[in-house]
Formats: C-alpha cells, sequence, structure tokens
C-alpha cells in the first residue's frame, strides 16, 4: 500500500488513506497492518472520504464509547459550532476509549483500528468536513500499531468483523471479568458543602437500613456504593479516613458487617486524579506528586470553588498515598472501589508521551488486594472489573476537544464493547433502552437518582429508594411477560 491509496471505491463512498511518517508496513491476508516504531516522532494516518452519492454513508468514532452517525450530517454541524476549520477531536487514553474509526456505506466499508497501547500513550483522532461531500479523519500517534481492512454489509456486520480481527491477531485484551451482581444503588453521605442529614445516633449504620431495603426488593448480590463518607462530596481528596462524625472506622466496619449480612456488596469512591490544593500545600510527599506541564507549571482545577491540583498518575509516591487510602477501605471491608479520573483539563501531555500507564499500575496494586475496580469512563487500557459509561452531558474544550456528550450523531457503546469482550458495564437506567442490541447479560444496573444530580442521603432518601427498587422488579416481570408471550 503506497503513501496515498483508495482503499475503499463504491457509487457511494471513496476513501484515501493518507499515510505521513515513518512507519512499517506489512499485510496479513486482507489487513494491512502499520507500526510506527518511533516514540519520539507523531506519524499521522488520514481517511479522506468523499461523498459520492447526496446523503449516504455513516460513520462511528471513538468518542468516550462510541459514537454511531452520518457522514452526510457532519459538515452542517460543524458549520453550526463554527468548528469546519479545527474539527472535533478526542484524544486516547482520555476522552477516547480506544482508537478505531470504521466508515461504511450501504455495500461495506474499512475498519482502521489501533491496538490497546500498555503504555498508555497519547492519541489524537480528529474529524473534519471542510466541504459538504468530504470527510476526513486523522489519527495523530507516536508508537503505536494500526490495522486497516475491509468488510461487507451493516455496521453490526463491521463489528462482527472487529471481534474476529482481535481474536485472530496478538491484539493485547485484558483478563476476563467475573460478573458479581445486577445492581448498583448510590448514596452519598455527605455532601459538598459538609451538609450532612444522616441521623446522628445512626450514623455509618444507616447503610444497613438501605441493604435492607435492596435485601426486600431485589434480594443478594447487589451493590451499594457509598461516596461522601470522609469529608464530604469532593473534599479534602485524598483523605479518605472515615468520618468521625459518622462514627469512624469501627462504626464503618460494622455497618459494612450489616450491609454484607443482609446479601450485598459494597463498594466506595476513591478520585485518582486530583488533590485538595490546601492539603497538597502542607502535606511534602503530596507537593512532591503534583502533576507539572512542559514549563513547570502545575495545573489547577476547580469544583465546587475549592481548589485541586491535578496528580501525576506515574509519582510513585501519589501511588503510594492512593494505595494506602484503599488498603484502609479494604481492611474495614469494601467489596470494590470506583477509581475515578474524570476531568475538566484535555491535553495535558503532548501526543505520543505516555498517561495511562500510571494508572495502569496503580489498578494493579489495588487489584492485587483483592478487591473488584470499577472505573468511569471506560478504555481499553484499564484492566477494570466493570466500566461506567453513559456520560449525555455536552463538554467541549475551546480548541474543539469533546470531553463527553455526543454531536455528531448518536451514542452507542458496542463499538467499545467489541473492542474488551470481557468487560461488563454499569449503565444507568435510563439508558437500558436507548441502544440497539444491547448485551444484557454483560450489564451491571445503575439505580439512578429519579430527581437527577448527587444521591444524597436526606429524610426522603429511604423512600425514593423503596419507590425505585419497586419500579426495577415490576419493569422485570413486565418484560419477563413479554418476553414469554413473544
Amino acid at each position: 500500500m503506497s503513501n496515498d491509496s483508495v482503499i475503499y471505491n463504491t457509487a457511494e463512498l471513496s476513501c484515501r488513506l493518507h499515510i505521513d511518517g515513518p512507519m512499517e508496513t506489512t499485510r496479513s491476508g486482507p489487513l494491512y497492518i502499520f507500526r510506527i516504531l518511533s516514540g519520539n516522532t507523531i506519524s499521522t494516518l488520514k481517511l479522506e472520504i468523499n461523498i459520492e452519492k447526496e446523503n449516504s454513508g455513516w460513520f462511528w468514532w471513538p468518542n468516550n464509547e462510541g459514537e454511531r452517525g452520518s457522514l452526510s450530517d457532519i459538515h452542517g454541524i460543524l458549520e453550526d459550532h463554527e468548528s469546519q476549520s479545527k474539527g472535533f477531536s478526542v484524544l486516547y487514553p482520555i476522552s477516547a476509549s480506544c482508537r478505531t474509526v470504521i466508515i461504511g456505506d450501504s455495500e461495506g466499508g474499512i475498519i482502521l483500528s489501533a491496538m490497546p497501547d500498555e503504555k498508555g500513550r497519547v492519541s489524537r483522532i480528529n474529524v473534519k468536513a471542510p466541504l459538504n461531500n468530504k470527510v476526513f479523519f486523522t489519527a495523530k500517534s507516536g508508537r503505536s500499531c494500526w490495522i486497516v481492512t475491509r468488510f461487507t454489509g451493516s455496521p453490526e456486520d463491521a463489528l462482527d468483523w472487529l471481534g474476529r480481527i482481535i481474536h485472530k491477531v496478538k491484539w493485547p485484551l485484558p483478563e476476563e471479568a467475573v460478573k458479581n451482581g445486577n445492581n448498583l444503588l448510590q448514596v452519598g453521605l455527605i455532601g459538598p458543602d459538609y451538609d450532612c442529614m444522616v441521623p446522628s445516633d445512626k450514623g455509618f449504620m444507616v447503610l444497613g437500613d438501605i441493604a435492607a431495603v435492596m435485601k426486600k426488593w431485589l434480594g443478594s448480590d447487589n451493590w451499594l456504593h457509598i461516596f461522601g463518607y470522609a469529608h464530604g462530596h469532593d473534599l479534602l481528596y485524598p483523605d479518605y479516613k472515615p468520618s468521625a462524625f459518622l462514627g469512624g472506622e469501627e462504626r464503618l466496619k460494622e455497618a459494612i458487617r450489616e450491609v454484607h449480612r443482609k446479601g450485598q456488596k459494597v463498594s466506595f469512591y476513591m478520585n485518582i486524579r486530583i488533590a485538595d490544593k490546601n492539603l497538597v500545600d502542607n502535606d511534602f510527599k503530596l507537593k512532591e506528586s503534583v502533576f507539572k506541564d512542559p514549563i513547570g507549571k502545575s495545573i489547577i482545577e476547580k469544583s465546587y470553588e475549592r481548589a485541586f491540583y491535578i496528580m501525576d498518575p506515574h509519582s510513585k509516591s501519589w501511588q503510594d498515598r492512593l494505595f494506602k487510602e484503599a488498603e484502609r477501605l479494604v481492611s474495614l471491608g469494601a467489596d470494590a472501589l470506583e477509581l475515578g479520573h474524570m476531568g475538566k483539563q484535555t491535553m495535558l501531555v503532548s501526543l505520543g508521551e505516555q498517561w495511562g500507564d500510571g494508572i495502569l499500575a496503580l489498578m494493579k496494586r489495588i487489584h492485587g488486594l483483592g478487591v473488584k475496580i470499577w472505573y468511569r469512563g471506560g478504555n481499553d487500557l484499564y484492566p477494570a472489573d466493570w466500566l461506567e459509561i453513559g456520560r449525555e452531558e455536552i463538554d467541549i474544550s475551546s480548541e474543539g476537544v469533546i470531553r463527553s456528550g455526543c454531536l455528531l450523531g448518536e451514542y452507542d457503546p458496542r463499538l467499545f464493547m467489541t473492542l474488551v469482550p470481557e468487560r461488563y458495564f454499569m449503565i444507568p437506567l435510563s439508558r437500558m433502552n436507548t441502544v440497539p442490541r444491547f448485551p444484557k447479560d454483560r450489564i451491571l444496573r445503575d439505580l439512578e437518582n429519579i430527581m437527577g444530580g448527587l444521591f444524597l442521603y436526606n429524610e426522603e432518601y429511604m423512600e425514593r429508594i423503596d419507590m425505585i427498587l419497586k419500579h426495577v422488579v415490576d419493569e422485570a416481570v413486565r418484560a419477563d411477560s413479554s418476553n414469554s408471550e413473544s
């Protein structure tokens, strides 16, 4: 294959692949394999698509867990957002769950896909549409391995073909996860303003009350997820010592035992990206773990008007601190930890530089404690036992980098699910019926707050979850009845 080749041509679409930069090209049957061997030089693979027939063609690209839409719509959407010149981008391993782009029409199409990178080197995938009938998808990457192939048929046929590819080549895949439970219910005990409506005589023991309601409606083997259990939500990270007001470590340990007696499991939230500025400025080890940009400047993010440093995921002392906090929760009886890493900043390091391997190393250490991990924001690199998907709010940086939300098409995570075949996914109830052909056997349902926002404990919490869980059971009964009739 030359540096500028026509790789797909029908009456509806034509597609060229432009290659710029040092890379080694081989062919294996229907697959073209491109190896970018230099980590210092950024290489480019560009798909130039001409729409030969009006309103023809579709795309699937890795905006978060996957976005699928019409090629013909892209120009108008970018024009509405005055983004024709720079387009929209996603960054791997940050806002892009993988590095796969699929282009097709009524006959078939092409797949461009990169293997997971265990070093977590940053790549950028950009889409532009300067004209109504022309679309460019451009991947810029350092050291990596890419595959290009054709397929025939529908978008689902493309996924089937992609699934066969990853089982035939040496595609690195996480170890098989084991599904645990079908439902997860969240509770925040202390809010972002130190507000707490947990009765002082109950403290952490309200967790046992919640588990009893879960047992009543759902039976055993479900998850109770707890946040705001130390100082409060988005307060004084990374100090996750259980709140003395709620009873401290001993009372939390007793409460976890009670949840277990009710047949449920417990998970806790930890943020592995940021640390409270006030805490860091008075702690030498934390201070030396702050992430610095190329000119040596620390980066601040704000939440609820509080300042947080972005921490360096490669810092050994940062990993040690988070591991120590995880150890304490596990010693108290935690069954799983949510490792949150979503943020507002996008491009923290240059293209080709490592970012994700520090998070990967921390996950492996925490897994060694015998605890499950769930990760907010799916990625083909991280071996979480289940991945939370479904952020809907549209959030785009001034540089056109998408952090969340779908603008170009419809949210469809089956692209990502195909590339991590042994993962399980946590999905809010409101999204369960929005994706066609959803593999229900790989789903953990998030029984979300029907009022929206943080699911904080208040005087209405117990009544509200009783209503939510009853609704879940009623819906399951109706679904079973409908399936039986059909």
